[in-house]
């Protein structure tokens, strides 16, 4: 057959068409380069939340209301101090009035000076909450050396506050984190699995300068002692507040998870942990941790240079780690 001869005009539109269709391929080869790149970075960042030792584990914080038993509460958030005593030892305080407490307790309350509706913690209520911090910290160490064994009931994430901004790799972000993380807080699993009891959070370094809320009610044969951590950027494992409340993300585990992708930049890594919360179950007679739930949110934050796409700077992702342990002696 013989070959067909195309005029000058026809090889050029031939040539056109041609390199049109390499330079169709070409784009979306790159584009699927890009999108894969974006899904390594957010892939890593999420899977710190689901193999890093520590995570956290769902509550509700008990604040100023006491159902079957006694609670003391103390906000050191910023906002004015609050203290909730015994219901049956409840004192009402005027303006102008300073009142003891029981006379089995020493502690005073004062009205602060130019605000006569606020009043400051009891030292008796400082004194209650010191108790409940040492006895929570007792039975976390003791929970990480002595108990026979720790179930880890559920672990999982959400997406904290559906934050997800990647720049133009915001929908692929969004995509994976639906992949990885659960819906909502009902739809994490229950995975009853054997867990090393030396991965408890470790609360040895916790104090309450590092403590934004604690309280301590008895119900039955227990306490329920919930902590609440004061919010930090960037906080370092075993560290006051958060650190020793759950198990935090680390930059340095952000860069060492997404180091084998070349050419790819990050920087401005900013942590936001908020709320961080741990609810202890303690028995009465022994003292023992018999189960702890840990909640902990964080929005991270990062500037990112990423090849073939371009830099994107402020992008974010929110993730909500929530982990319930059941532990036995």
């Amino acid at each position: 057959m013989a070959k067909k001869q195309y005029t000058p005009e026809e090889f050029k539109a031939k040539v056109e068409k041609s390199n049109a269709k390499k330079e169709n391929f070409s784009k979306v080869f790159l584009s699927s380069i890009a999108v894969l790149l974006s899904l390594v970075i957010t892939f890593s960042v999420v899977s710190l939340a689901f193999t890093y030792v520590g995570k956290a584990g769902q509550t509700t914080v008990v604040s100023g209301q006491v159902q079957g038993g006694a609670s003391t509460n103390v906000d050191n958030s910023g906002s004015n101090n609050d203290a909730t005593v015994p219901s049956d030892d409840t004192t009402d305080m005027s303006s102008d009035d300073v009142t003891d407490a029981p006379a089995d307790d020493d502690a005073t309350t004062d009205a602060p000076a130019g605000d006569n509706n606020a009043t400051d913690a009891p030292s008796g209520a400082v004194n209650a909450d010191q108790e409940a911090l040492d006895m929570y910290k007792k039975a976390v160490a003791a929970a990480r050396t002595k108990s026979k064994s720790v179930i880890r009931v559920k672990d999982g994430a959400i997406n904290y506050k559906g934050i997800a901004k990647a720049g133009p790799l915001s929908g692929a972000a969004s995509t994976l984190m639906g992949m990885f993380m659960a819906k909502d807080e009902a739809s994490i699993k229950v995975k009853n699995e054997a867990w090393d009891k030396t991965k408890l959070p470790d609360a040895s370094a916790l104090t309450l300068n590092g403590v934004q809320k604690i309280t301590r009610v008895e119900k039955g044969n227990t306490y329920v002692i919930t902590v609440v951590a004061k919010n930090a950027t960037n906080p370092k494992t075993n560290g006051d507040g958060v650190g020793s409340v759950a198990g935090v993300i680390e930059d340095s585990q952000i860069t060492g998870a997404i180091g084998a992708v070349p050419l790819l930049e990050i920087n401005n890594i900013n942590i936001a942990y908020e709320n961080v919360t741990a609810v202890a179950t303690i028995d009465k007679a022994t003292g023992n941790l018999t189960a702890l739930d840990i909640n902990a949110p964080c929005i991270l934050g990062l500037d990112a240079k990423i090849p073939l796409v371009g830099s994107i700077n402020g992008a974010q992702v929110g993730i909500q780690v929530i982990t319930e342990y059941k532990i036995s002696y």
